[in-house]
C-alpha cells in the first residue's frame, strides 16, 4: 500500500476523532466569519525581496516557550492536528545543532491551525482535512546572526528541493525590526504548499501553509501570517 495513502486513511480517522480542530465560532480573534481564513489573493507566486525594515540589534529578549499563537480567523492547539505526509515531506527544522538550545517545558514545538471552511486534500479515492498551517519553533539561549542562520536552516531544510519537495518559483526574503522570514513555494506529494522559515536573536522556526481551493498560499498572505504568528505565540522571559 502507498505510504501516503496508509498516513492518509489514519490521518481521517485522526481528524473524525477530534473534529478536525474548534470550530469556527471558537477562532480567536477573527470572529469566526467564514471563508477567509485560506483566501489567496491576486498576488505573483514569487516576489522580490521586501524591505520592511532591518533586524534590530540583539536586546537580549528570551523565550520560556512557545504559546497557542492568537490568529485572525484562525483556532490553534499543540501538535500537528494529526496530519502527516510522511516519506520525508513533512515540514522541516534542519541545521540548528550548534545553537545553544534552551528547554521549552510547553510542549509548544509544534502548532497547527485551522480555518473555515475546512481544507481537504485529495489523493485518488483518499480525502483528508488538513489545518491551514503547521509550524515548529525551536528556542535557543542566542542566535548571534538570524540572517545567517536563516539561510542556512533554510537552505538544509527546503533549498534545492531538500526534504523531497520540488521548489516553485523564487522565495521572498523579509526583514523586519524583530525577525528575519524567508517564504518559498513549493510542491509536497503533489500538493501545492507555501513555507515560510523564520529566525530571531532567540529561536528559529518554520511555517508550513497549505493550499485553499487547491492553490498555493500566496507569498503576500504567508509573510503576513508569520509576523502574526511571530507577535503572540512567542512568550518573552519577562512575561513569564
Amino acid at each position: 500500500m502507498n505510504k501516503w495513502v496508509a498516513v492518509a486513511g489514519v490521518t481521517t480517522l485522526a481528524m473524525l476523532a477530534v473534529g478536525c480542530g474548534a470550530s469556527a465560532e471558537t477562532a480567536p480573534g477573527g470572529g469566526g466569519k467564514p471563508g477567509a481564513a485560506g483566501s489567496p489573493d491576486a498576488a505573483s507566486p514569487s516576489l522580490p525581496k521586501q524591505a520592511d525594515g532591518e533586524l534590530a540589534a540583539d536586546k537580549g529578549t528570551r523565550y520560556t516557550h512557545v504559546g497557542l499563537p492568537v490568529m485572525e480567523q484562525l483556532t490553534c492547539d499543540k501538535g500537528d492536528g494529526g496530519f502527516r505526509f510522511g516519506n520525508g515531506k513533512d515540514v522541516r527544522l534542519s541545521a540548528t545543532d550548534d545553537l545553544p538550545l534552551r528547554e521549552d517545558k510547553s510542549g509548544g514545538d509544534r502548532i497547527s491551525c485551522f480555518g473555515f471552511p475546512r481544507i481537504q486534500l485529495s489523493k485518488g479515492p483518499i480525502t483528508v482535512t488538513a489545518p491551514d498551517l503547521i509550524a515548529r519553533t525551536k528556542l535557543f539561549d542566542q542566535v548571534a546572526d538570524p540572517k545567517a542562520t536563516l539561510d542556512k536552516v533554510f537552505e538544509e531544510s527546503l533549498g534545492a528541493g531538500k526534504g523531497e519537495r520540488p521548489l516553485v518559483g523564487k522565495p521572498t526574503e523579509v526583514s523586519t525590526p524583530t525577525a528575519v522570514i524567508k517564504c518559498q513555494q513549493n510542491v509536497a506529494d503533489s500538493f501545492p504548499m507555501t513555507t515560510c522559515y523564520w529566525a530571531d536573536h532567540g529561536a528559529v522556526g518554520a511555517i508550513d501553509y497549505f493550499p485553499p481551493g487547491g492553490k498555493h498560499f500566496s507569498m503576500v498572505q504567508a509573510v503576513k501570517r508569520t509576523k502574526e504568528f511571530l507577535k503572540t505565540a512567542l512568550q518573552p522571559a519577562s512575561a513569564s
